[in-house]
């Protein structure tokens, strides 16, 4: 171990995941893996870009709304100022 770690508590945390039986972010349960859906951050993105709504729940519309336009102004930059 590196100098200064000895005393380092590592904690595990448990994971998040969509969950479909309750239309929203909760922590995964290994015994109804089916149930569940993992969002990375790059299909939240791919999602964000092509201005696709994720699964009901799982962000608050304000907060994606914002990630959406982000996006759009991306584009629009890129288009010279012109909308997509």
């Amino acid at each position: 171990m590196a100098p200064g770690l000895e005393r380092l508590n590592i904690l595990p945390f448990r994971v998040a995941a969509y969950d479909k039986t309750k239309n929203g972010m909760a922590f995964f349960d290994p015994s109804r893996p089916q149930d569940f859906i993992f969002i990375s951050g790059t299909k939240m993105r791919t999602l964000a870009k092509n201005n696709e709504n994720p699964p009901d729940g799982f962000m608050c519309p304000g907060g994606w709304k914002v990630l959406v336009e982000y996006y759009d102004s991306l584009d629009q930059a890129e288009n010279g100022g012109v909308p997509a």
